[in-house]
């Protein structure tokens, strides 16, 4: 059975996000610069970008919000979107979610 698109979009949530972490050198400026430059993964339809304060250290933090599904494809669009933003700005970036399984909050 071939689906249609717009049924495909309609088994995901629309507003799924996963999260990216930058090394805490590169100001928020730096990071919305080096996201300018780069394609949208599929399925991202918002990339929002703050400087953050939590248990993960001061850094910047990318937020990609779109339609797929997070448990299947969430990691792999933080894990490819970090490595593309990390060589964009010549400084580590990370999935969330593999600070969270490494247990680091500083790194």
């Amino acid at each position: 059975m071939v689906l249609a698109p717009i049924a495909v979009a309609m088994m995901f949530d629309m507003n799924t996000f996963v999260s990216v972490y930058v090394d805490w050198a590169a100001t928020e400026h730096d990071v919305q610069a080096a996201i300018a430059t780069l394609p949208k993964p599929a399925g991202v339809s918002r990339i929002t970008v703050a400087s953050t304060s939590d248990t993960s250290g001061g850094r910047t933090a990318v937020a990609l919000t779109g339609c797929f599904d997070q448990e299947t494809h969430g990691h792999r669009i933080a894990r490819q979107y970090a490595a593309q933003l990390s060589a964009a700005l010549g400084l580590p970036a990370f999935a969330l979610s593999d600070l969270i399984r490494a247990g680091h909050s500083e790194w």
